[in-house]
């Protein structure tokens, strides 16, 4: 989830999977966690509403417990309010939605094209290549 360029493969996957929903919902906690403290009320108020909130657009599956602790938690906003569900939702796609990418086609393109160097690159640095001169 690091990697942009996995990440970006990963949402496309889940996307045909009809999962997208987990790596948005986490994507968003990320925000939350690293972003401006100013916003994080209404970006955790954006959160309950897009995923879970009941009839969410994209409503995220995560355990009552879990839910409940949550749910109390945004009553009073801050960085780290989200955090197990987010750990929950982690541990489903590390689970389940990421070993299955791993084993499918989009993964393998993937790892063939970092893999293989494009053939028009000659050198990394073009300017260190020799020049050879007559005498």
């Amino acid at each position: 989830l690091s990697d942009p360029m996995g990440r970006k493969e990963f949402m496309t996957y889940l996307e045909k999977e009809f999962s997208a929903e987990n790596l948005y919902f986490w994507q968003a906690c990320e925000e939350i966690r690293h972003g401006e403290s100013s916003k994080i009320p209404q970006k955790v108020e954006d959160v309950y509403k897009n995923f879970l909130a009941p009839g969410a657009s994209r409503w995220v599956n995560i355990d009552s417990k879990t839910m409940d602790k949550t749910l109390e938690g945004i009553k009073r906003p801050h960085r780290f309010v989200l955090d197990d569900a987010q750990m929950h939702i982690y541990f489903l796609m590390k689970k389940d939605s990421y070993p299955r990418f791993l084993k499918s086609d989009l993964y393998k393109n993937m790892l063939s094209r970092a893999m293989v160097p494009q053939e028009s690159k000659k050198s990394v640095f073009p300017f260190m290549r020799r020049q050879r001169h007559s005498s």
